[in-house]
């Protein structure tokens, strides 16, 4: 069985876990704990999928101003547990957090386009980034 609710005070080393254990892992700065706890203290909206012992399977990390749209940052699910409708359900369940009148915008990692497609995402005509400088 799978719990999936929202989460605040979520740890970094739980963070660090779990999104460690994904393609998300190369572009987070994981090996520096405090700049992570900054980032989920500083997030709007977690929600995690765990299973009965409490292990973090997966999560949706986002800012939001709760009434237009919500930028998720990280939806990640561990290896091993993806194709189990994780990443789908962390999205519906922040979707129902919103509520309906709040978009959620996201950016793909290359590759997992055909995940957010199949889930029925749609894709923005355009997207543009000022790239951090320092990556720790």
């Amino acid at each position: 069985m799978i719990t999936y609710a929202r989460e605040t005070g979520l740890s970094a080393a739980d963070y660090i876990a779990c999104v460690g254990a994904t393609t998300l892992g190369q572009g987070r700065p994981l090996a520096n704990q405090d700049r992570v706890q900054a980032m989920l203290d500083h997030s709007d909206l977690l929600v995690t999928a765990r299973d009965e012992t409490g292990a973090l399977l997966g999560l949706f990390r986002a800012v939001t101003d709760w009434h237009w749209v919500c930028y998720c940052i990280d939806l990640a699910v561990v290896e091993g547990q993806q194709g189990k409708h994780i990443g789908q359900t962390l999205l519906d369940t922040a979707t129902e957090l919103l509520g309906p009148k709040v978009g959620i915008v996201l950016l793909s990692k290359p590759n997992a386009e055909g995940f957010y497609r199949h889930i029925g995402m749609i894709e923005p005509m355009a997207a543009f980034m000022r790239p951090r400088t320092d990556r720790t």
